[in-house]
């Protein structure tokens, strides 16, 4: 387990003007790339010995920005400087939790394995995502308050000062936030099963609840006048960065600002999802009433307007 002092000499010293070209090489990172890819490669070789296709801009989101973002969260300016700058460090914290999962998830991760996977382990897989707590957590409303629960703990619990003493601890935040993140975009990606109007209607209504609630932990570090984990930022800070409180606020700016933007196209996918609902359900009351007016015959009448006596005068 290396130690803080062991961090801090690991940290790379940049040219002037070139802090943002830092790369440096993280294994955990290198880690999940590798067992992505492999893991995504080959659900493909299995669905290509199958005979059956898959979408090439699929693989393309996965294996492009899915990829390449957790690349740059990890080994490049963000993770390079995670343990000396306190905005590098929350740039990683929102792009491995807010950004990254949802860019792998738009290459259908889950609905790969599970066409590629072998029909004992298609039916285990359909038992256990039916289970209740299984379809509890693929619920949205989870997602909508897992988010700023788990920024919130990260930021301003022991675990923030801890992950930045011990790398072990820093790798595990690092795996935890990539793994709740998924959790969390992989059933709003995924295509959902048919949901009532009313359960849409209650997702974005959580949606919207969400998106307040996750300006709360940056707007507080925004307008905080004393440092998170002081002692070790004002002995790990750089000359040539910020000052710490000017760091520590620019990084509340940038998990508000993020955390935002990142909320809405979520809330327009749950938007979509609601009109869709609405949609299918009038259409299936529509065949219902067609269904019985034809079992009814010539039973109903026409409207009292149309045959009043005064009116036709």
């Amino acid at each position: 387990m290396r130690t803080a002092d062991a961090i801090l000499v690991a940290a790379p010293s940049p040219a002037p003007g070139h802090e943002w070209a830092t790369l440096r090489p993280d294994p955990v990172g290198i880690a999940l790339i590798a067992a992505a890819a492999a893991a995504y490669g080959y659900g493909l070789l299995r669905m290509r010995r199958a005979g059956e296709a898959w979408p090439v801009g699929r693989t393309v989101l996965f294996a492009g920005p899915g990829l390449l973002s957790l690349f740059v969260f990890t080994m490049a300016w963000p993770g390079a400087y995670a343990h000396t700058l306190f905005s590098a460090y929350l740039v990683e914290i929102v792009g491995l939790f807010m950004v990254t999962p949802v860019l792998l998830a738009c290459g259908r991760p889950v609905r790969l394995a599970r066409s590629a996977a072998p029909e004992r382990l298609r039916v285990a897989t359909g038992r256990l995502t039916g289970h209740p707590v299984a379809k509890g957590v693929a619920n949205p409303a989870f997602g909508a308050l897992l988010v700023p629960v788990v920024t919130s703990v990260v930021v301003f619990s022991g675990i923030f000062g801890a992950s930045l003493r011990h790398a072990a601890i820093y790798h595990g935040v690092q795996v935890m936030l990539l793994a709740l993140g998924l959790l969390v975009a992989v059933p709003l990606v995924e295509e959902p099963a048919r949901a009532t109007g009313l359960a849409a209607a209650s997702a974005l209504f959580l949606g919207f609840l969400e998106l307040l609630l996750d300006s709360v932990p940056g707007a507080v570090l925004t307008f905080r006048t004393h440092l998170l984990a002081a002692g070790y930022y004002l002995t790990a800070h750089p000359a040539w960065g910020p000052a710490p409180l000017h760091d520590q606020r620019t990084g509340g700016a940038i998990l508000w600002g993020v955390g935002e933007v990142v909320d809405l196209p979520f809330i327009a996918l749950l938007l979509v999802r609601w009109m869709r609902a609405d949609a299918r359900e009038a259409r299936e009351i529509d065949r219902m009433l067609d269904e019985a007016e034809a079992e009814s015959g010539s039973a109903m009448t026409r409207p009292w307007w149309e045959t009043d006596p005064r009116r036709l005068r």
